[in-house]
């Protein structure tokens, strides 16, 4: 009786925890999905700055970049990359808007670095 309680409950545990390991896997980019994740919000980074050097205030340039990156995230091929990118573009969008005398291609090649260290 004990070899049979200590067996099932070794199944169940272990059935648990594989069902959190494919959990988990859905939740996390591969490699190369996080890598074009980063390339996309780098790019939407440059667009940001470029359009906050003619002096263009936060709610426009949203309104601008706004058609740019609904059309990108319909592309991307999961809900964790689309998520991903929301969710970095609004943070930049904020960051850049915040910091004054960026230039673009800098920032845009700094994002890039520093997200795919992530």
């Amino acid at each position: 009786m004990m070899k049979f309680l200590s067996l099932f409950i070794f199944i169940i545990t272990y059935s648990w925890s594989f069902a959190n390991t494919e959990a988990e896997a859905l939740n996390v980019q591969s490699k190369l999905e996080k890598e074009a994740s980063c390339e996309l919000v780098s790019r939407l980074a440059f667009l940001a700055v470029e359009n906050f050097s003619k002096d263009l205030e936060l709610d426009q340039v949203k309104d601008l970049l706004d058609p740019v990156l609904r059309s990108a995230i319909e592309r991307l091929d999961t809900v964790v990359q689309k998520k991903f990118v929301e969710t970095e573009y609004e943070r930049i969008i904020l960051e850049t808007y915040l910091s004054n005398d960026l230039t673009p291609k800098y920032y845009a090649k700094r994002y890039l670095s520093l997200c795919n260290r992530l």
